[in-house]
């Protein structure tokens, strides 16, 4: 290669990386130290919204779907993509994007199933919101909605059976006493004792 090629070669490199700098500056990833500002009873109404336009397709699709609400800049609220997961389990992807702090993750439950208790939060759900600093929204089969507190490690029940969608397969379980609320605690208790009979 000639010296003046090698230069040439050079000179772009120098360009590349200056533009990948510039770049990476302009386009800073994270919250960029905003503070979320909305009420959680706000952000709890736009949770409940959001999940029942979701539960048809989860239904429809057995799965859990699940994403992050957010705040903007400009103190309105959003949603990423809702993710698809399997049918007890679905992983929110890291929410990094600028102008935007994420308030609360949000999942459905999926459809009924007698073989996965779907009417409550999951100790997964509640540890999850735990490690990420972040309240959680649940919808349930039965059209419950569930908030879960993470500084607490509780999930509280904030309205009952068809206050969102009801997946049409679903039967209430008279022999099975929903809480009002969880800890993390008693959530352990009632799994290991095991569904009730209905």
């Amino acid at each position: 290669m000639s010296p003046a090629s090698l230069r040439l070669v050079y000179a772009l490199c120098a360009i590349a990386f200056v533009v990948i700098v510039a770049r990476a500056f302009l386009n800073v990833k994270g919250t960029d130290g905003l503070v979320p500002v909305a009420p959680q009873e706000r952000v709890q109404e736009f949770a409940k919204q959001e999940l029942d336009k979701l539960q048809q397709r989860s239904f429809s699709d057995d799965i859990e779907l699940c994403g992050i609400i957010f705040e903007t800049r400009d103190a309105e609220l959003g949603v990423s993509r809702p993710r698809g997961g399997g049918e007890a389990s679905c992983d929110i992807a890291f929410f990094d994007e600028p102008g935007m702090v994420p308030v609360a993750s949000f999942h459905t439950h999926g459809k009924h199933s007698e073989r996965y208790d779907g009417e409550v939060p999951s100790l997964v759900d509640i540890r999850s919101d735990i490690q990420t600093g972040m309240d959680g929204y649940i919808a349930t089969p039965g059209g419950r909605l569930w908030h879960v507190d993470h500084r607490a490690a509780a999930a509280r029940l904030v309205c009952g059976p068809g206050c969102l969608t009801q997946d049409p397969g679903y039967r209430e379980c008279r022999g099975d006493v929903i809480a009002k609320s969880y800890t993390l605690a008693e959530l352990s208790r009632r799994f290991s004792q095991g569904q009730a009979a209905c």
